[in-house]
């Protein structure tokens, strides 16, 4: 049985992170946390690029109108495939589009 508040704190976790894995795999929230996936994939994407890694990628994806498929720096573009790819397959890799 989940601890008082912990469902409520699960449902609302990384939104940040959810926002922008939306508009990279164009799912809906539900769908995302439904997997029960967005920690696991907000640490595998930290511990990928860091802190500074991922603040350049929002910077990019800002730059871009938040259109990940405008970001324009080979980086950044490099970060929203691995997101999108954490997604689909599970695993951080950089050989689809964003």
């Amino acid at each position: 049985m989940p601890t008082d508040g912990e469902p409520v704190a699960r449902e609302r976790e990384f939104p940040g992170f959810v926002a922008l894995s939306m508009r990279i795999t164009g799912r809906t929230e539900g769908e995302l946390r439904a997997t029960g996936r967005v920690r696991l994939y907000h640490q595998a994407t930290l511990a990928r690029v860091g802190r500074p890694g991922v603040e350049r990628f929002l910077a990019a994806l800002a730059a871009a109108g938040g259109d990940p498929d405008g970001i324009t720096d080979a980086d950044a573009r490099e970060v929203a495939r691995g997101i999108g790819s954490l997604w689909r397959e599970g695993a951080w890799g950089t050989g689809c589009a964003p």
